[in-house]
């Protein structure tokens, strides 16, 4: 079975996730957490970096439905690193808890084994968070 969740590493461990995710034909997505310190900075890279298929910017709820739905990626897993995950945020705490609980409560139970109940079709995928500082 897929365990999907959310582990706070170092900096040295980060070589063999890249390593392995480009062998298993991964989606390794990096983001540079002091640089995002707003929900609006925060989707602003989310939607480049998953190549959300829309042109205009989505509010939490199209957030959340896009990131349920990555077939368009092509991938056989999805890894989010967040560099400086200290600095992540950091002006907003609420807003970070809201994207820590998103991950915690939707996306990361929907890749592990919900989208196989609940899509026709559907395929369980890791999706692992990688915290870094």
């Amino acid at each position: 079975m897929i365990k999907n969740n959310i582990y706070n590493i170092t900096i040295f461990e980060l070589d063999d996730i890249r390593k392995n995710a480009k062998i298993n034909n991964d989606h390794l997505v990096e983001i540079q957490g002091k640089e995002i310190q707003s929900w609006d900075e925060y989707l602003d890279v989310i939607e480049i970096v998953y190549k959300f298929p829309t042109g205009w910017r989505v509010n939490i709820h199209g957030y959340i439905d896009w990131m349920l739905d990555l077939d368009w990626l092509g991938k056989n897993s999805y890894i989010l690193i967040i560099h400086d995950y200290s600095d992540f945020l950091k002006q907003n705490m609420e807003t970070k808890k809201m994207v820590m609980e998103i991950f915690e409560e939707e996306i990361l139970p929907w890749w592990q084994s919900d989208v196989e109940k609940y899509c026709a079709g559907g395929k369980a995928k890791p999706f692992n968070v990688y915290l870094v500082n």
